[in-house]
């Protein structure tokens, strides 16, 4: 399911200043697909065009756009983290606080790629302080920076922070018409109250799931919702 620009949903668990042309070709993998290649190279291009000509918010957003394509393959992965940590400062510069956010989204879901949950989870925490502090609307913007916060904390073990956050991101994912995401989030939360021994909340929360995920038409989603489905019928069973 995708649920941020690109970014696809992560069912079980789950984003300084530096040079502009970062390496030749020599430095990079030779099985890369041209198209990719082509696409750094211009994002590259873009980025040293906008800092020549001194123009912040076309430097933030080459930045931005540089950073969305570097943080693909893992080899990338620390000049993502370095295009974005620069774009977020010049955001922060041009009081642009939702961008701001987005960026330190998607440095956050960079450093979950690597299993580098704690830090995700400060730059996830970060972004989402920046939402509460200047968002005036619910959008899937919003939605999606309370999703993955609620995705890191159950990872590393915060359950109730995690619940919390979820029932919200489903609340605001409804608000909007996002299914998926309504799904998704209400899927995660019958799993809990399974495991907290509370059927009837299970079952809640599942109808809500499984009602979302018919209206979703999603494979992935459609997958997940059996999985859960197949451990409350389980657990109902062994309760008898």
């Amino acid at each position: 399911v995708i649920l941020a620009s690109g970014c696809a949903c992560k069912r079980r668990q789950t984003t300084p200043l530096v040079p502009d042309i970062k390496g030749s070709a020599m430095d990079e993998p030779v099985n890369m697909p041209f198209e990719f290649k082509l696409r750094l190279s211009t994002a590259r291009q873009l980025v040293s065009a906008a800092r020549a000509g001194g123009d912040k918010i076309a430097l933030a957003n080459a930045l931005k756009d540089l950073g969305n394509i570097e943080r693909r393959p893992p080899h990338l992965r620390d000049d993502a983290i370095t295009s974005f940590t620069e774009a977020a400062k010049l955001y922060h510069e041009l009081e642009m606080p939702l961008e701001a956010a987005w960026v330190k989204r998607h440095i956050g879901i960079t450093l979950e790629y690597e299993e580098r949950l704690a830090e995700a989870e400060e730059h996830y925490d970060k972004s989402l302080a920046l939402f509460r502090a200047h968002a005036t609307d619910n959008t899937l913007n919003y939605a999606n920076t309370v999703r993955y916060p609620a995705v890191i904390k159950n990872r590393l073990g915060k359950r109730e922070d995690s619940a919390r956050l979820w029932e919200e991101a489903v609340k605001r994912y409804d608000e909007i018409g996002a299914p998926a995401g309504v799904a998704e989030g209400a899927a995660w939360l019958t799993i809990f109250a399974i495991e907290n021994d509370d059927p009837a909340l299970a079952s809640q929360w599942f109808a809500k799931a499984e009602a979302a995920s018919q209206a979703a038409r999603d494979e992935d989603t459609d997958k997940f919702i059996a999985e859960v489905k197949s451990r409350l019928t389980r657990e109902g069973k062994d309760e008898q």
